[in-house]
């Protein structure tokens, strides 16, 4: 039965002087809804639904172009707060949050954490501009750019979360934190097509350190040698921190490669690796491993299973980077 015969036969067993209960158990319906339409009928003298015509759209332009201009002139605006205004401007629009809510998702907003840039004084800023303007003149082949660079990995630094209840406090629902947690520091090169052996240091870097642990044992990778050491055409890339700027490391690295332009300082950013370490610090975050040994060899693992179109992508990305530096 379709809703109208419905109605139809709950009047036709009332006027046939049956209970309101007697007609719910009879058509299988609630007797709320019983109630309902016999409440209509004596009210109204009507079975069917009202009538109505087109609804209006209360989302107007006026009303998107204004949630626009709020929600950029304060990000952090939630929709209840811009409803208000909203309910203010527009008094005869319904603004409700969801509305508000929708009409940000239809002006292609979405709430996520802010955009994050190196904070750069002006000197950096030339330094910066220098560097794209050198690297735009010359055509950089950033394809031939290997892109290397130093970073920690933190021994049971558990970000993960799980089901549990407000008042459970047995052991299967802690982490245990404590103050000094054992770091993993990584050393690692990609260039297209190209990733290099990922290199475990043992101690802080230095001059020694970096020649004797990393160029090195680099130097003797098979997979890279004919990229950098062999044929010539390749450059190595260092971030600027302290111990590239030591001659000693300049001098050694200088006369076995093509040593890139000194890397603009305080512009971790641009290099392509760093984009690299967030996504592997993402895929450790689902490894739950206890023991240093086993740390390491997650970290090694996800390093190789990096698939070769993300490499790929990471290192073609530094043309639009050096664009926006410039």
């Amino acid at each position: 039965m379709n809703q109208q015969e419905i109605r139809l036969n709950i009047l036709s067993l009332h006027n046939q002087g049956f209970s309101i209960r007697e007609i719910s158990f009879q058509l299988d319906i609630g007797i709320s809804k019983v109630r309902y339409w016999l409440k209509i009928w004596n009210t109204e003298k009507r079975i069917h639904n009202k009538k109505t015509g087109p609804q209006k759209n209360k989302i107007t332009q006026e009303l998107k172009n204004f949630v626009e201009q709020q929600t950029k002139k304060n990000r952090s605006m939630s929709c209840f707060v811009l409803s208000k205004k909203c309910k203010e401007r527009f008094p005869n629009l319904g603004c409700s949050q969801t509305t508000i809510f929708r009409i940000r998702k239809s002006l292609k907003f979405q709430y996520k954490p802010p955009r994050i840039r190196q904070s750069l004084n002006e000197l950096q800023k030339a330094k910066r501009l220098i560097f794209a303007h050198d690297h735009e003149s010359l055509k950089t082949d950033w394809r031939q750019v290997i892109f290397s660079d130093e970073s920690w990995f933190y021994l049971n630094q558990k970000r993960r979360k799980i089901w549990r209840m407000s008042k459970e406090y047995d052991d299967s629902v802690f982490d245990e934190k404590k103050k000094f947690s054992k770091k993993i520091m990584i050393w690692g090169g990609i260039g297209f097509r190209l990733q290099t052996d990922l290199i475990i240091i043992d101690s802080s870097v230095n001059t020694e350190t970096y020649i004797n642990d990393i160029i090195k044992r680099f130097k003797n990778n098979q997979i890279c040698k004919s990229r950098i050491w062999g044929n010539g055409n390749g450059y190595f890339s260092k971030m600027a921190h302290g111990h590239i700027l030591q001659k000693k490391t300049m001098s050694y690295l200088t006369q076995r490669c093509n040593v890139l332009n000194p890397w603009p300082p305080n512009s971790p950013d641009l290099n392509p690796i760093e984009n690299l370490w967030s996504i592997m610090d993402n895929r450790l975050k689902d490894t739950q491993p206890n023991k240093e040994e086993e740390f390491i060899a997650e970290i090694i693992k996800v390093w190789e299973g990096i698939p070769w179109k993300i490499i790929e992508n990471l290192v073609l990305s530094m043309s639009k980077k050096n664009q926006f530096s410039n």
